[in-house]
């Protein structure tokens, strides 16, 4: 992931974070997402607009859910079973508080309505008005995204794996991870410092703490596998600072509330690219904000693909009952540009259901599992909007 070899070109500094699932914040996405994902697993016709908020033990989903109710009948039974699932698969029960049992689910602003046949025959149409923004640059090593985003993710994830090797040791679901580091004008990026705060119980030993920070920083950025896989085992280690402030005894929901969509900078690119449309987590698959941002990653691949720029951004409008982007605007470098052959913004319907079509492949399981909501669309390969299953951009 990052290359031992020195580069001519100017660096500037970067900085990103990610949380782990046990964030209040991501508990609220993963949570928003798992019902999106059954409901389209059922119907993938349906319309979901989903928001979350949680405090202490209790959460309230909100928003509305259109669908063929013969589909999916006992679905206000179900809706509580899947936020307990959420927080039982973030590291809560046991030691670690809310008990997933013992929550209080309030589902009184949850609109859940029957849509029919005439009801499909508009989801060709935005439903919405929003800009889009997608962002892709030259470094295949990081999932074509910045470095330090890249780099937060990836620790996030060792930590989160770690903590979830033993769920009822003396480190908790809730943490969060800031990277700072240098990249040069041909995407070489290097780590120079890492803050994680880490969730733990009150018997826990403070060097055990940087034990498990310290173990996470190697899986994540020089552990085997070469540079794909993170490092080849010589990546000298950055600097790391665990929980600066102090004890992080109160953590999750007990400690701090938490909102759908309020990462969005992280879930996009990083505090270093604009982001625009509202919160992906949450909302089906038709949402001109979702797709319309899916897709704009989509074109700003096939942008670097065909050599356009080192760093390209794509910006698309939608307007409401719009088929497809008003407008598209592509910068190459920080200068305009134009979008190469063959690339053009797809209409909405088909995009939605290219994107639809990878999901359910493997049987809306990244939605229901809460992958794309705890760990990003981005960077990741293998969908639509992405590189696809051949490796090449379709």
């Amino acid at each position: 992931m990052y290359p031992h070899r020195s580069s001519t070109h100017s660096a500037a500094h970067t900085v990103a974070e990610w949380v782990l699932p046990g964030h209040p914040d991501k508990l609220c996405d993963a949570l928003a997402d798992r019902i999106v994902g059954e409901v389209l697993r059922a119907d993938p016709q349906a319309q979901c607009g989903i928001e979350a908020a949680c405090a202490f033990d209790h959460v309230f989903v909100t928003g509305l859910i259109g669908l063929n109710r013969t589909t999916l009948p006992d679905l206000e039974q179900r809706l509580a079973g899947w936020v307990r699932d959420t927080y039982r698969s973030a590291g809560y029960g046991g030691r670690w508080d809310p008990q997933p049992e013992a929550l209080q689910i309030d589902l009184r602003a949850l609109r859940i309505e029957q849509r029919g046949r005439e009801w499909q025959e508009l989801r060709h149409l935005s439903d919405d008005q929003c800009i889009c923004v997608g962002y892709a640059q030259a470094t295949p090593r990081t999932g074509h995204l910045p470095g330090a985003l890249w780099a937060a993710r990836r620790i996030a994830q060792a930590l989160h794996a770690r903590q979830q090797a033993a769920p009822q040791g003396p480190v908790g679901p809730d943490g969060k991870v800031i990277v700072r580091g240098v990249e040069g004008d041909d995407g070489v990026f290097t780590p120079q410092a890492v803050s994680v705060s880490l969730h733990h119980a009150e018997d826990a030993d403070w060097l055990e703490l940087q034990r498990h920070a310290q173990a996470a920083l190697r899986d994540a950025l020089a552990g085997p596998g070469g540079p794909e896989a993170g490092g080849d085992g010589t990546t000298p280690l950055p600097e790391l600072t665990v929980n600066a402030a102090g004890m992080f005894l109160c953590g999750g929901p007990t400690g701090d509330n938490g909102t759908t969509g309020k990462k969005l900078v992280m879930d996009a690119y990083g505090p270093g690219v604009p982001i625009g449309g509202g919160a992906w987590s949450g909302k089906d698959f038709h949402k001109p904000d979702r797709v319309g941002g899916l897709l704009a990653r989509r074109l700003a691949l096939q942008c670097v693909q065909a050599g356009i720029g080192q760093r390209v951004r794509v910006q698309l409008e939608y307007r409401p009952n719009s088929a497809q982007p008003e407008s598209a605007s592509v910068w190459a470098d920080g200068h305009p540009a134009a979008l190469p052959p063959g690339a053009h913004p797809v209409p909405t319907l088909q995009a939605a259901h290219a994107m639809l079509a990878e999901l359910r492949r493997a049987d809306f399981a990244p939605l229901v599992e809460a992958t794309l909501a705890r760990w990003g669309h981005l960077g990741a390969g293998g969908w639509w909007w992405e590189w696809g299953r051949s490796g090449g951009i379709k």
